[in-house]
C-alpha cells in the first residue's frame, strides 16, 4: 500500500472519528438497556427554564448513544405532581427521568404529598443559580441602599413580587426580609415573566428571581445576590454579606434529575456516566453562558442529602408563616388512608336511587324512556365514582384554593342537579315515545361503567375506552358497526388532541403489558 493510500485511510478514519464524540463508547453495558426512547419529564409547560435545560441536556445525550431518542415530556400540573406520578407509574427501568428543581420539594411539602419525595430517586444535581432581588432602576430603585432606605421608612408599604404562594422564592423573601429586618408583601403570579412585567410597569418594588430575569429588560436591574461572593456576569451587584447581613448565602435554586426509586443499579450507573459526560460536554457549558447559572455536578448521596435539608426547612418555614395546618393535613392523611366522610350515605343513596329507577322502569307506562333512563342512572354513578376517587387528592388550601380535588368533584356535583332536572321530564313526559330496549340494560350499563373506572389503571385511557365505548353503545341499543367504530374513534382522537395535547392531561397509561 503506497504512503498516499495510508495518508488517506487516516484522514478518513479521523473524520468519522470527529463525527462521534469522544467517549461515546465509554457509556457502560447494560443488558436491554435502553430499547426504547427514553422519555425526560419536565413539569412545566415549554419555555420555562427547567423545560431548556432538559431539551439542552436531550440534544448533547443523543450524541453520547449514537443517536438514540432523548425526548422531553411536558406533563404541568401541581407543582410537580402530574410529572412524578408520571413517572411513579412507570416501570423503575431507567427510561423514564425527571427533571426536577429545588421548587417540587418546596410544594409537596406545603400541599402534603411529602411521600412522592421519598418515592423517587434523586440522582444527578447538574446546576443552581443564587436567588437575586431585581429592580426597575428606570423609575423605581436604582439599588439596594434605596429600596431598604423606603423599606424603613415606609414598614409594610413595599411590594415584592414572585411566583406561587409557599413555593421556593416565596420562602427565600420571607428570609431575606425576616434577615434585613424588612416588612414585606409578597405579590405572587402565574410566572416570573408576568411578574418582571409587572416591575416593569411599576406594580411592585422589587422582584425576587433568577439572575437571567433581570436581562428581559434594559430597564431591570439586580440589586443584591444571595451568594457568597459576587457574579461574575454581574459584577456590579453586591452580595447579601457585603451589606452585612448573613445567613442568605444558600438561597438559591438547584436543578437536576431523579429516577423511579428501585432502578436497578447498573442503570443508576449508566445515568451517572451520561449526566458526567453531557455536563462535562462544551456544548453545554458554552450554552449556559451568560445564564447566570452554576454549572456543579453533585451525585445521589450528596444530592439527597440537599433534598432532605431542603425538605425540613420548607416545613419549618411553612409551619412558621402559617401556610401549613396540622390539623388539615391529619384530616387528608385519614381521608386518604380510608373512605372520606360521607362516602358511605353517598354510595347508599346512588344504589337506592338506581333501584328506584329499575322499579320504575318495570313498569310499562315508562318502559319507553329505558335507554334515556340508562344513560342518566350511569352519569348520575359517574357523578358519585368522581366524587370518591378524588378523596386521596391534595385537599384545598392557602396555597391552592381549589386543589387537585376540587376539579372532579365539582364535575361531580354538576352533574347531579342536571341529572335530577332530566329524571324529572322523562317521568312527566315518559310515554310520549316507543323502544324496543329492556330496562334490564341498565344492570349492563352501569357494570361496564364501572368496570371502564376500576380497570382503566391496568388497561390504561386509550385500551379501556376502546373496549368499554363499543361495549355501552351496544347496550343502550346502537346496532350500526360504521356509527360505533365513528364515535369510538372520534372520542379517542379527541381525549389524544384535546386532553393530552392542548390541556396537558396526563391520561392514565396501561400497567398490564409493562
Amino acid at each position: 500500500m503506497s504512503f498516499r493510500s495510508r495518508w488517506s485511510i487516516l484522514l478518513l478514519l479521523a473524520f468519522l472519528a470527529a463525527g462521534k464524540p469522544v467517549g461515546a463508547a465509554d457509556l457502560p453495558e447494560v443488558e436491554g438497556f435502553p430499547d426504547r426512547p427514553i422519555r425526560i419529564i419536565v413539569y412545566t409547560s415549554p419555555g420555562g427554564l427547567i423545560d431548556v435545560t432538559a431539551r439542552r441536556f436531550a440534544e448533547i445525550a443523543r450524541r453520547y448513544h449514537d443517536g438514540h431518542p432523548f425526548v422531553v415530556i411536558n406533563r404541568p400540573g401541581g407543582g410537580g405532581i402530574v410529572a412524578f406520578e408520571n413517572v411513579l407509574a412507570q416501570p423503575a427501568d431507567g427510561h423514564n427521568i425527571l427533571a426536577v428543581t429545588r421548587s417540587n420539594i418546596s410544594k409537596m411539602v406545603a400541599i402534603g404529598r411529602e411521600e412522592l419525595i421519598e418515592a423517587v430517586d434523586w440522582h444527578s444535581y447538574i446546576m443552581d443559580n443564587p436567588h437575586v432581588l431585581i429592580t426597575n432602576t428606570t423609575e423605581g430603585f436604582p439599588d439596594w441602599e434605596a429600596l431598604y432606605r423606603h423599606a424603613r421608612e415606609t414598614p409594610g408599604d413595599q411590594l415584592w413580587l414572585g411566583v406561587d404562594i409557599g413555593g421556593v422564592k416565596h420562602i427565600s423573601g420571607v428570609r431575606m426580609a425576616e434577615a434585613a429586618d424588612i416588612d414585606m408583601r409578597w405579590i405572587p403570579y402565574s410566572s416570573g415573566g408576568e411578574a418582571a412585567a409587572a416591575l416593569i410597569g411599576n406594580l411592585g418594588h422589587v422582584y425576587l428571581g433568577n439572575p437571567r430575569d433581570s436581562l428581559a429588560s434594559d430597564d431591570l436591574g439586580i440589586a443584591v445576590v444571595a451568594a457568597e461572593e459576587r457574579m461574575a456576569l454581574f459584577p456590579e451587584s453586591p452580595t447579601f454579606t457585603e451589606l452585612g447581613i448573613d445567613g442568605l448565602e444558600g438561597e438559591l435554586i438547584w436543578r437536576g434529575l431523579a429516577l423511579r426509586e428501585g432502578t436497578p443499579e447498573p442503570v443508576r450507573e449508566w445515568w451517572t456516566t451520561l449526566v458526567r459526560k453531557v455536563t462535562s460536554d462544551p456544548d453545554w457549558i458554552r450554552a449556559w453562558e451568560g445564564e447566570g447559572v452554576n454549572l456543579t455536578w453533585r451525585g445521589a448521596d450528596e444530592f439527597n442529602e440537599i433534598v432532605t435539608r431542603d425538605r425540613e426547612d420548607f416545613n419549618r418555614y411553612l409551619r412558621e408563616i402559617g401556610l401549613i395546618d396540622d390539623e388539615e393535613r391529619e384530616r387528608s392523611l385519614l381521608e386518604r388512608a380510608g373512605a372520606p366522610p360521607g362516602v358511605y350515605w353517598l354510595i347508599t343513596a346512588v344504589l337506592v336511587l338506581n333501584a328506584l329507577l329499575v322499579a320504575v322502569l318495570l313498569r310499562s307506562r315508562f318502559r319507553a324512556v329505558t335507554t334515556e333512563m340508562i344513560v342518566l342512572a350511569g352519569l348520575l354513578s359517574l357523578s358519585a365514582l368522581f366524587y370518591i376517587m378524588a378523596a386521596p387528592l391534595p385537599p384545598p388550601s392557602e396555597l391552592d384554593p381549589i386543589s387537585a380535588r376540587g376539579i372532579p368533584r365539582l364535575w361531580g356535583l354538576a352533574m347531579v342537579p342536571i341529572v335530577f332536572y332530566l329524571i324529572w321530564r322523562l317521568l312527566r313526559h315518559g310515554d310520549s315515545t316507543e323502544t324496543r330496549h329492556s330496562p334490564l340494560g341498565l344492570f349492563g350499563f352501569v357494570a361496564l361503567m364501572l368496570g371502564y373506572v376500576v380497570t382503566m389503571p391496568w388497561l390504561g385511557y386509550l385500551l379501556g375506552s376502546l373496549l368499554y365505548m363499543p361495549a355501552a353503545m351496544w347496550v343502550l341499543g346502537y346496532r350500526r358497526l360504521v356509527l360505533v367504530v365513528v364515535l369510538t374513534a372520534s372520542w379517542l382522537v379527541f381525549s389524544e388532541v384535546v386532553f393530552r395535547g392542548v390541556l396537558h392531561v396526563d391520561l392514565p397509561t396501561a400497567r398490564l403489558f409493562r
